[in-house]
């Protein structure tokens, strides 16, 4: 039976790859379409495999168009929550993802807010002439990372080779490894977080992460922490984070991330000098897209083959 794959044009996948994965696969359709509801709607007719369609054009009206021939779902990036309608969810239809493979850079990004909040730069590059404190060294300090997947997994690897003391936490057990120097479970989080001097979150925004820093975790954190979200602007209540600044909770604030994205200009965290935003550029690199694309040729050589697909997203978890 003849696969119909389905690839977004927007996905990088360039057609010398495409023409070479139809020459090598004779019982493959494989088609684009431009990145745009009205091509993808021309184009959907009984698909087997879809690649790379835009968070904003995948809906409920789409999918159940398509789902008694769909088989496969592929996006590009590590952030899923927008395709997760409950449709889809129930569905047997395989979605995989861009995890694991955007923790080099995305981990690189946390570490330089973090640097640029420990070493001032915030103040210099604001052009302040104020009184700056002290710069801070991360060598015996503890920093607790929520989410020890693909990014928080190489932020604690990169931080410990600061010196930094790491503790990691996580919804399920992670890989025993030397850098790690304490572990515990996600639902343990508030009798540790007090330790730490730097909190950063890598966590996937799912519904038991949605507004999980508030009131109550930042309340518990110790007074001048450190804390950094490179994963989603969801999982922080924005209120809660402005009101404990104002309360001098945190000795700065790097955020890659923010709810609503963007924030307003006149937004109180963007006029505090000790907070550092940036505009959600973790994820691209020089190396991103070859990674991106190397994942997906895998998969479709393995989808046409009937093995099994690279970065199984699990629907219910949300990651």
């Amino acid at each position: 039976m003849t696969k119909k794959i389905l690839i977004i044009s927007s996905s990088g996948l360039a057609s010398e790859k495409i023409q070479e994965l139809e020459n090598m696969f004779k019982d493959v359709n494989i088609v684009q379409c431009k990145d745009n509801l009205e091509s993808l709607k021309n184009n959907i007719k009984e698909i087997n495999a879809l690649i790379n369609c835009p968070r904003n054009i995948f809906s409920k009206e789409v999918f159940l168009e398509i789902k008694n021939t769909l088989e496969w779902v592929h996006i590009g990036g590590a952030g899923c929550e927008e395709y997760l309608f409950p449709e889809f969810v129930s569905s047997e239809v395989i979605l995989t993802n861009g995890k694991i493979i955007q923790g080099p850079e995305v981990s690189d990004h946390a570490i330089a807010l973090l640097l640029c909040i420990t070493r001032n730069l915030n103040y210099i590059l604001k052009n302040k002439t104020l009184v700056m404190p002290r710069p801070l060294e991360l060598k015996n300090k503890k920093v607790l990372i929520l989410g020890v997947g693909g990014i928080g997994s190489l932020i604690a690897e990169k931080l410990s080779a600061f010196g930094m003391y790491i503790i990691g936490i996580d919804q399920k057990l992670v890989p025993m490894n030397s850098f790690i120097n304490e572990f515990y479970y996600q639902q343990d989080m508030e009798s540790v977080i007090n330790q730490a001097d730097v909190v950063i979150s890598a966590v996937p925004s799912t519904s038991i992460s949605n507004k999980i820093f508030d009131n109550n975790l930042f309340g518990k954190m110790k007074d001048g922490v450190i804390f950094i979200n490179i994963s989603r602007g969801k999982i922080v209540d924005t209120n809660a984070l402005l009101a404990f600044l104002k309360k001098d909770k945190f000795s700065g604030v790097g955020l890659d991330v923010t709810d609503p994205e963007p924030l307003d200009s006149e937004h109180g965290l963007r006029k505090d000098i000790r907070v550092v935003i940036s505009p959600h550029i973790a994820g691209p690199s020089d190396q991103n897209r070859n990674r991106s694309l190397e994942i997906l040729d895998k998969n479709i050589r393995n989808y046409i083959l009937g093995h099994p697909l690279i970065n199984i997203v699990d629907k219910k978890l949300g990651f």
